[in-house]
């Protein structure tokens, strides 16, 4: 084997895991302008839908992709219903998927936490009125007193 071909087998080893691993966000957003596209040749538009922030306390930043902020050229609600829009918690490797009114990130004594705002019908009232629940992330946990997505 001439030393060429073990340097591009080496590099092979090596890179092959790192190119494994599949971006969630990225994956997300392509099947968004996927969806958009497959609607009248709709244009797709993200905007400022990923929020970078530190979920579980590690240090490292995690990610949410709040489908309301996307925009769909030929489809005004395509990304929502009447019960709201997707927000995705991807948090080290596993993502969770919530429906919501709305969202805010907050802090309890440097705890994040992140407070949604859901239909009503996640806590038995009517579908119009609004529930909210408080979410964190522990040892690769999701911990919630809510119903689990």
């Amino acid at each position: 084997m001439t030393r060429f071909n073990l340097l591009c087998v080496t590099i092979l080893v090596f890179a092959l895991p790192f190119a494994a691993q599949a971006d969630p966000v990225a994956d997300i957003l392509s099947e968004a302008e996927a969806d958009c596209a497959g609607f009248e040749n709709g244009r797709f538009d993200a905007g400022n839908a990923v929020t970078e922030a530190d979920l579980d306390g590690d240090g490292t930043n995690d990610r949410l992709v709040d489908t309301a902020r996307f925009s769909c050229t030929s489809a005004a609600s395509l990304y929502c219903g009447s019960g709201g829009c997707s927000l995705i918690a991807v948090v080290g490797s596993e993502s969770w998927d919530f429906q919501v009114e709305g969202w805010r990130l907050d802090a309890w004594n440097s705890i994040p936490i992140l407070l949604l705002a859901r239909d009503g019908g996640w806590c038995g009232a009517s579908g119009a009125e609004t529930c909210f629940e408080a979410i964190r992330w522990s040892q690769g946990r999701m911990l919630t007193l809510g119903p689990q997505p």
